[in-house]
């Protein structure tokens, strides 16, 4: 099913160039608009979500990935892109889990 060899390389370039544009682009878009609204606008809050909480929420998201996992082979194979990314992060800790 991975059809990314089939792809010829300079198509490759081409996409990777546009997901990293988009990716910049985005990044800041995002921070410009928060700075311009702490600054002019608003001032923004920071706010959290107890981890008792959070771990809830958590555990609801894993039950609801079992089931998407369980609906065809290619749907497993993407929860556990997800799962991996979730795992790696957890162990990582801080800042890049609850930073």
């Amino acid at each position: 099913m991975d059809r990314w060899n089939e792809v010829p390389d300079h198509l490759k370039t081409l996409m990777e160039v546009c997901f990293n544009s988009s990716h910049y682009h985005r990044q800041h878009w995002y921070w410009n608009g928060e700075a311009y609204l702490r600054v002019n606008e608003h001032k923004l809050e920071t706010t959290s979500i107890p981890e008792e909480e959070w771990a809830t929420v958590e555990d609801e998201a894993h039950k609801f990935w079992d089931e998407i996992a369980a609906e065809s082979e290619l749907k497993a194979k993407i929860v556990k892109i997800f799962r991996d990314y979730n795992e790696t992060m957890v162990k990582a800790g801080k800042p890049y889990r609850y930073g």
